[in-house]
């Protein structure tokens, strides 16, 4: 078993187990906040907890911060996205899960991860904590 393991571990890219790592973190991170997010709506009104499209753009954020090292370039895009997400958040109906997101997705790109952790529970008791009119 382990000489037919052995026969295909040469397709797996160096530092993939990094990458599905901040796959999990994204994700679990989502799940959290998607969670808190829910919590006050009725069943009618809640959405999906792991919104995929919002998972994918902060993965890929987190590759894109994670795979260039400027410094001029890191925080323009990191801006950019907080940007785009704050705008598509304020074109649906109230406040969306995109700008924490963001955020955290841009703090596990750069390797914080204690401050991204500290951040999601912060957006989950604010998510848990605020009525639900004011989302």
């Amino acid at each position: 078993m382990r000489e037919r393991i052995g026969q295909w571990s040469h397709l797996i890219p160096e530092g993939a187990g990094d990458i599905v790592v901040l796959l999990v973190q994204l994700f679990i991170a989502l799940t959290l906040i998607g969670w808190a997010y829910n919590r006050g709506f009725r069943a009618t009104e809640r959405g999906p907890i792991v919104r995929l499209p919002l998972l994918t753009l902060a993965f890929g954020l987190a590759l894109l911060v994670r795979h260039i090292h400027s410094e001029l370039w890191q925080p323009i895009m990191i801006a950019a996205a907080v940007i785009i997400a704050g705008l598509f958040s304020r074109s649906s109906n109230g406040r969306g899960m995109g700008v924490p997101l963001m955020l955290i997705a841009s703090l596990l790109g750069l390797g914080f991860v204690l401050s991204a952790l500290a951040l999601t529970v912060v957006a989950v008791l604010v998510y848990m904590l605020s009525p639900v009119s004011k989302r």
